[in-house]
Protein backbone atom coordinates (compact mmCIF):
# COMPACT_ATOMS: atom_id res chain seq x y z
CA UNK A 1 0.00 0.00 0.00
CA UNK A 2 1.21 3.31 -0.71
CA UNK A 3 2.33 5.60 1.98
CA UNK A 4 1.87 9.41 0.95
CA UNK A 5 3.82 12.35 2.54
CA UNK A 6 2.01 14.56 4.88
CA UNK A 7 3.60 18.48 4.68
CA UNK A 8 4.64 20.04 7.67
CA UNK A 9 4.48 16.63 10.62
CA UNK A 10 3.34 19.07 12.85
CA UNK A 11 0.17 21.08 11.59
CA UNK A 12 -2.31 22.02 13.81
CA UNK A 13 -5.82 21.99 12.76
CA UNK A 14 -8.05 24.51 14.76
CA UNK A 15 -11.49 22.61 14.42
CA UNK A 16 -13.44 25.75 16.47
CA UNK A 17 -12.60 29.21 16.85
CA UNK A 18 -14.82 29.91 19.23
CA UNK A 19 -13.20 27.16 21.92
CA UNK A 20 -9.66 26.98 20.09
CA UNK A 21 -10.01 23.28 19.65
CA UNK A 22 -7.25 22.15 17.97
CA UNK A 23 -6.21 18.90 16.48
CA UNK A 24 -2.82 17.44 14.86
CA UNK A 25 -3.53 16.79 11.33
CA UNK A 26 -1.30 13.40 12.00
CA UNK A 27 -3.65 12.23 14.15
CA UNK A 28 -6.94 12.93 12.30
CA UNK A 29 -7.98 9.35 10.69
CA UNK A 30 -10.64 9.96 9.14
CA UNK A 31 -13.90 12.44 8.99
CA UNK A 32 -17.76 11.93 8.40
CA UNK A 33 -19.85 14.48 7.22
CA UNK A 34 -23.69 14.36 8.39
CA UNK A 35 -25.12 17.46 6.85
CA UNK A 36 -23.79 20.77 8.31
CA UNK A 37 -21.76 18.65 10.93
CA UNK A 38 -18.39 16.90 10.66
CA UNK A 39 -16.98 14.60 13.14
CA UNK A 40 -13.35 13.89 12.86
CA UNK A 41 -12.25 10.47 14.18
CA UNK A 42 -9.05 10.66 15.62
CA UNK A 43 -6.44 7.99 16.63
CA UNK A 44 -6.88 6.23 19.56
CA UNK A 45 -10.41 6.04 19.29
CA UNK A 46 -10.99 9.60 19.98
CA UNK A 47 -13.93 12.11 18.35
CA UNK A 48 -14.58 15.95 17.67
CA UNK A 49 -17.93 17.35 16.27
CA UNK A 50 -17.94 20.13 14.75
CA UNK A 51 -20.56 22.36 13.33
CA UNK A 52 -19.23 22.52 10.04
CA UNK A 53 -19.69 20.58 6.77
CA UNK A 54 -16.92 18.96 5.31
CA UNK A 55 -16.16 21.13 2.57
CA UNK A 56 -14.91 23.76 4.82
CA UNK A 57 -12.38 21.45 5.30
CA UNK A 58 -11.57 20.01 2.20
CA UNK A 59 -9.07 22.54 0.63
CA UNK A 60 -7.21 22.93 3.82
CA UNK A 61 -6.76 18.64 4.47
CA UNK A 62 -6.17 17.94 0.61
CA UNK A 63 -2.67 19.93 0.96
CA UNK A 64 -2.18 17.47 3.55
CA UNK A 65 -2.69 14.02 1.65
CA UNK A 66 -6.18 13.71 2.47
CA UNK A 67 -8.58 12.06 -0.23
CA UNK A 68 -12.51 12.60 -0.52
CA UNK A 69 -13.87 9.40 -1.44
CA UNK A 70 -17.45 10.32 -0.54
CA UNK A 71 -19.91 13.29 0.43
CA UNK A 72 -19.63 12.15 3.57
CA UNK A 73 -16.19 10.86 3.76
CA UNK A 74 -12.75 12.05 3.91
CA UNK A 75 -9.74 9.83 4.12
CA UNK A 76 -5.97 9.91 5.81
CA UNK A 77 -4.97 7.23 3.59
CA UNK A 78 -1.95 6.85 5.61
CA UNK A 79 -4.11 4.79 7.67
CA UNK A 80 -6.29 2.69 5.35
CA UNK A 81 -5.93 -0.95 6.57
CA UNK A 82 -8.10 -2.51 4.04
CA UNK A 83 -9.94 -2.28 0.74
CA UNK A 84 -13.07 -4.19 0.66
CA UNK A 85 -13.90 -4.48 -3.24
CA UNK A 86 -17.43 -5.95 -2.92
CA UNK A 87 -18.35 -3.32 0.01
CA UNK A 88 -17.12 -0.29 -1.73
CA UNK A 89 -15.57 0.48 1.13
CA UNK A 90 -12.32 1.68 3.08
CA UNK A 91 -11.71 -0.44 6.86
CA UNK A 92 -9.02 2.51 8.27
CA UNK A 93 -6.55 1.45 10.96
CA UNK A 94 -8.69 2.95 14.21
CA UNK A 95 -11.88 0.22 12.96
CA UNK A 96 -13.47 2.88 11.26
CA UNK A 97 -15.25 2.15 7.56
CA UNK A 98 -15.56 4.87 5.00
CA UNK A 99 -17.91 4.01 1.61
CA UNK A 100 -16.59 4.64 -1.85
CA UNK A 101 -18.64 6.41 -4.13
CA UNK A 102 -18.41 4.79 -7.53
CA UNK A 103 -17.77 8.38 -9.07
CA UNK A 104 -15.18 9.33 -6.62
CA UNK A 105 -13.13 5.56 -6.13
CA UNK A 106 -10.31 7.44 -9.34
CA UNK A 107 -9.21 9.65 -6.39
CA UNK A 108 -7.86 6.57 -4.69
CA UNK A 109 -5.88 5.64 -7.71
CA UNK A 110 -2.99 2.81 -7.31
CA UNK A 111 -4.92 2.22 -3.63
CA UNK A 112 -7.44 0.56 -5.25
CA UNK A 113 -6.07 -1.23 -8.69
Amino acid sequence: MKTYEQKGDNSLLIINHKTLKKVLVNNVVLLKGDVNYTTFHLLHGKERMVARSIKFFEKFLETHGFLRVHRSFMVNPNYIQQYNQEKESLTMKNGQEAHISRRRKHTLGSLVA
